[in-house]
Parts: structure tokens; sequence; C-alpha cells
């Protein structure tokens, strides 16, 4: 699995074979994405697809904050 938050979009998921991946909707239930190889999921949260990406970023003017390096959990 690779992920790669692009600079004005989603964060890009590809998936390898083999791999197995469980998306959870905001109410909790699964989302089937079985089958595919790459999933963008939002990182502006105008998507009305949520969590994955629509495109709304474009609409928006999503900028991402710079990315610091450090790991969220630890700060």
């Amino acid at each position: 699995m690779r992920m790669c938050a692009r600079p004005r979009g989603p964060l890009a998921v590809e998936l390898g074979e083999g791999d197995v991946v469980e998306l959870v909707g905001m109410d909790g239930q699964a989302l089937d994405v079985s089958g595919r190889r790459k999933l963008l999921l939002c990182r502006c949260g105008a998507s009305g697809s949520r969590p994955l990406c629509d495109g709304a970023h474009n609409r928006i003017g999503f900028e991402a904050p710079p990315a610091t390096g450090e790991d969220p959990d630890e700060t």
C-alpha cells in the first residue's frame, strides 16, 4: 500500500495485489471498495461522497496546510 497526499487534493491510496482495506464511512458502515486498486480520500471536507473524494476541492479552492513531518499523536 502506498499513500500520497496531493498538495491541493485528496489522499491517494494505491493498493498492491492482495492488499485488503476496510473503509468505514461516517455512519460506521463499511463501504465496498473490493477490487479497487486506487482510492482517493477526501481531505477538504466538502465532498458529497465522504470519505471518498468527488472533486469538491477544485470548486472550493482547497489548499492543504504545509506538512510538518511530525506525528500528530505525539504532539
